[in-house]
């Protein structure tokens, strides 16, 4: 009987194997703006569109492209490579249609090109992710294109939550479900979700699945090789940049002027332009005494050379003075590269990069800013990031720098990645990292949705276990699909927390109180 039934499930057991895809080698990257994902390519089962896609890849044609639809219902699917990222959205530059390979299933994790309804043969561009199990509405060749890769490992992690985002309507109907990282009353281009690029993994699926986006692996017997960069040491986390005295020499000489003076040491950013600009280095503030300015040494001479692209740090200077910049500089938040550019101002001077904590920065970027002008007696400070906007002033409430000092780094090459540790999953240790403040912990917490800014602080009860949210200092924060706690109603649950040099992860707090937001220790880690 036994053999019988085995024998049975034989031609059946086929049929699922044959219903799978073969494995592939090729892997393919897109660096979007909420996080990454990775997928091999399907090259056994569908050799002209894998290779179509590819070229696609090389040519650079999904770079800063946009992913312009998310679709739920009877098919759950998230659509790109039609649209640039912009708010025109205008369409990707076209390409030869190909002939549809349609072969395997659309199952959850595929990816497969886009057609027009009822011409196989109309893909070019456009492709779909499967989020979902979409094969009933995706059962042929007349109704959808050929499935030529899946993504890999974590990678569907990545699209829940991109499936998750809220959807809005851009300029025309074909882009009336674009998901967005963000909803307010204006829609710009940082809302949207972009395809940063889209690049060739330099390892195999093996490769990928053993050391994910840090890949090659670094050499155990060999010593890792450091670069001099300059690192900024602020409440919301630490940024290095690394300078370029071949490109600027006369300006990376000022910049690291004021650093080894100590200028830039209680500091703080005084300007923010979402989308365009984070600024700092004029201002200082300390308890006690309140707002200051940071000491100008002489002008230093316009050294334009490289593009204000996106993650490059520059110069500020007056408008219609090129040989104006002393102390102030600012970080590109995105590609500035025309409007900073020669015609304006004779261009501003790049003279360095993040290459550490670019993640630290896109966080600063995220904060609420105000117009403090009159009530701190500066004009400058007009669009003023306030990390704390409540009517006391201190330190606490600005994104200060508590210091700035060269030192020797190693850096990685390729996208930035989180480690594969409890801490992967952190607000801790990155951007709006989870540092002790004086009245407790600084914490962004989710809830219903929305992001926001809480301060944990001790309460008086004198169980040490029992902890309050303190409720006059919570903001409203841009949520830009970053990893933070969540609140359910209940639970607090905050994937890690840094206390002095203690490190706890999978820490859980319950409401006991819903007046005064008491909340109850109930579990954690201890790393």
């Amino acid at each position: 009987m036994t053999v019988i039934r085995i024998a049975r499930l034989l031609p059946l057991l086929a049929c699922a194997l044959l219903a799978l895809p073969a494995a592939g080698q090729t892997v393919v990257c897109a660096e979007t703006t909420l996080d990454t994902f990775c997928m091999e390519l399907l090259q056994a089962d569908a050799p002209l569109s894998t290779a179509h896609f590819l070229n696609q890849v090389d040519a650079g044609t999904y770079d800063k492209s946009l992913l312009h639809a998310s679709v739920r219902g009877t098919a759950t699917y998230l659509a790109g490579g039609r649209y640039q990222a912009a708010l025109d959205t205008p369409a990707l530059a076209g390409s030869s249609t190909l002939t549809n390979e349609f072969k395997l299933p659309h199952l959850r994790g595929t990816v497969a090109f886009d057609i027009d309804a009822g011409q196989p043969n109309s893909a070019t561009t456009g492709w779909h992710i499967n989020v979902a199990d979409n094969q009933k509405s995706f059962a042929s060749s007349t109704s959808a294109g050929a499935v030529f890769a899946r993504v890999l490992g974590s990678g569907l992690d990545v699209i829940d939550r991109l499936s998750r985002l809220p959807v809005q309507p851009l300029n025309d109907s074909t882009l009336a479900k674009a998901p967005m990282l963000k909803l307010d009353s204006k829609v710009t281009a940082d809302d949207v979700v972009q395809i940063v690029r889209v690049y060739r993994y330099a390892g195999t699926v093996s490769d990928y699945l053993t050391y994910g986006l840090d890949f090659p692996p670094p050499d155990p017997n060999k010593a890792p090789t450091l670069t001099e960069v300059v690192c900024m040491e602020t409440n919301l986390g630490e940024f290095c940049i690394k300078l370029f005295p071949e490109d600027a020499p006369k300006t990376v000489a000022n910049f690291l002027n004021y650093v080894r003076d100590g200028d830039y040491s209680n500091s703080f950013f005084h300007r923010l332009v979402r989308g365009f600009v984070l600024q700092g280095g004029g201002y200082t503030f300390r308890d006690g005494s309140g707002l200051g300015r940071v000491p100008q040494d002489p002008p230093v001479v316009n050294e334009y050379r490289i593009p204000n692209a996106r993650g490059t740090v520059a110069m500020a200077k007056l408008g219609n003075d090129p040989n104006s910049a002393t102390n102030q500089f600012f970080i590109n938040l995105t590609d500035n590269s025309a409007v900073l550019g020669p015609a304006n101002n004779s261009g501003f001077t790049v003279f360095g990069q993040v290459v550490i904590g670019l993640d630290v920065v896109d966080g600063m970027s995220t904060v609420g800013t105000y117009d403090l002008s009159l009530a701190l007696g500066d004009g400058g400070l007009s669009e003023l990031p306030l990390v704390n906007p409540d009517a006391t002033r201190s330190a606490d409430d600005f994104i200060m720098i508590s210091r700035a000092y060269v030192t020797q780094r190693e850096i990685k090459e390729g996208a930035q990645t989180q480690p594969k540790t409890p801490l992967g999953n952190v607000v801790a240790l990155g951007n709006y990292a989870l540092q002790p403040v004086s009245e407790g912990i600084r914490i962004p917490l989710r809830i219903n949705g929305k992001l926001y800014q809480v301060f944990v602080i001790k309460s008086d009860d004198p169980d040490p276990a029992i902890f309050q949210i303190d409720l006059i200092r919570i903001v409203e924060l841009l949520d830009n699909g970053r990893v933070a706690a969540n609140y359910d109603g209940r639970l607090m649950q905050i994937p890690s927390v840094r206390v002095g040099t203690d490190v706890y992860s999978d820490v859980v707090l319950e409401l006991t109180d819903v007046r005064t937001l008491t909340f109850r220790l109930v579990s954690f880690t201890k790393i």
